[in-house]
């Protein structure tokens, strides 16, 4: 393996759950030394996720969310409960470039590893901290899942059905890989301003703030307009039709977008119906907006005659954007994404080897990223406190008996 792009950044990671380890995981990758303090008195939560691969008992290190999100780092195992164990913690920073958290406001200045403390012992230390609404503002205290970020951020009110009006929960845990895919930037930001300068900083990451920069539209509408915007299906204000229409088969379904007055009018020819063109109502994006309910009817009658690749195969030979709706097995096995590289069999010591989603870009100067198993727990703690921190073997065990190192 050539050298990697942050190779020498060494990043104490004090993250859990989805969101801060996904953001690890993409310097991880791209060469960052980063080391994964956990512990078994208060395991990741991911951990102790019952989803296993199949076959394996499910334990601390076989939980297949955790290995999915925490290849390429290392762990080492640490009870900040403890005060030789905030100590141990502050050394591993005193060797790091970086240190992350996700968690509660406050958090970390208990255990005495906040901002203000570190900087103390490391003027040039980058801390990047990520919690449910930031460091500071009346609300710094809340803490909550990625449903409650989504409701408060205003996102659960547009994602609705227009029929309904009743607010709807986007499915699985969208917006912490969004804020995941954010923080690497700002991260990789302040490695950048220290390279210049010398100078460390903090960076007080809102997951609140996260999910609002993906409704600019709705927040646009209510500044500039006045309107506050309700549950909107699958409305595209700049085109009709546009939504998911069943196919033939059990739980098919296609997604068409039709962007222009010309895309509208192969629609009709490749459906046979050129009698929707002449129908003046539906003449222009106007029209087909007002009326779309009925042109979604229409045309599901047309798709549910049909399988997903006739219709897709149809309509983009058109112009006409469309493509199937897949689900996680047909994604796992879609040959576009095999040939892109984007599963990687990642060689598990207890589960074996099994394909993992891997980041979604490719470097052409980094042809071989980092994509080695997450540790066990505490698989590195040899290598962190015997070779980083320099402690005996005597040390280390005596350390483990006083559950300091548990």
């Amino acid at each position: 393996m050539g050298r990697l792009p942050l190779e020498g950044i060494r990043v104490a990671d004090f993250t859990w759950a989805l969101s801060g380890p996904y953001a690890l995981q993409w310097l991880s990758v791209m060469g960052a030394e980063v080391i994964r303090i956990e512990s078994t008195l208060r395991p990741d939560i991911l951990r102790t996720n019952p989803f296993a691969a199949t076959g394996v008992e499910a334990g601390l290190n076989q939980a297949a969310g955790y290995n999915c999100l925490n290849y390429a780092k290392k762990g080492c195992t640490i009870n900040l409960q403890t005060a030789k164990g905030k100590e141990l913690a502050k050394r591993i920073v005193l060797k790091s470039d970086v240190v992350t958290d996700s968690f509660a406001h406050g958090v970390m200045e208990r255990y005495g590893l906040g901002y203000e403390q570190l900087r103390k012992m490391k003027p040039e230390i980058i801390v990047f901290s990520k919690n449910t609404m930031g460091a500071y503002g009346r609300e710094k205290h809340l803490f909550g899942w990625g449903t409650a970020v989504i409701s408060y951020a205003g996102l659960a009110s547009i994602t609705g059905y227009e029929d309904d009006g009743l607010p709807q929960m986007m499915g699985g845990t969208w917006p912490d890989y969004t804020i995941g895919t954010y923080s690497p930037f700002a991260i990789l930001a302040a490695i950048y301003h220290k390279k210049k300068t010398g100078q460390g900083m903090y960076v007080d990451y809102s997951m609140c703030e996260g999910v609002l920069t993906m409704i600019p539209e709705a927040v646009l509408e209510y500044t500039m307009n006045g309107r506050v915007t309700g549950p909107q299906g699958n409305k595209e204000e700049l085109m009709a039709p546009h939504g998911t229409y069943r196919c033939m088969g059990d739980d098919k379904w296609v997604a068409i977008a039709v962007a222009s007055d010309g895309e509208w009018k192969q629609l009709c020819k490749v459906t046979g119906h050129d009698d929707w063109l002449r129908e003046e109502k539906y003449a222009d994006l106007y029209g087909r907006q007002t009326s779309r309910h009925e042109l979604d009817r229409l045309i599901g009658e047309w798709t549910k005659e049909r399988t997903v690749r006739e219709v897709t195969e149809l309509l983009q030979s058109a112009g006409v954007a469309a493509g199937p709706v897949q689900n996680s097995d047909e994604v796992a096995t879609d040959p576009h994404l095999i040939a892109r590289e984007q599963f990687i069999e990642i060689v598990h010591p207890e589960t074996g080897s099994k394909p993992m989603p891997v980041l979604p870009v490719k470097l052409s100067k980094v042809p071989h990223p980092n994509y080695v198993s997450a540790p066990l727990i505490g698989e590195h703690n040899d290598y962190v406190f015997g070779e980083l921190l320099g402690m005996s073997g005597q040390e280390i065990v005596q350390l483990m008996e006083e559950n300091v190192i548990v």
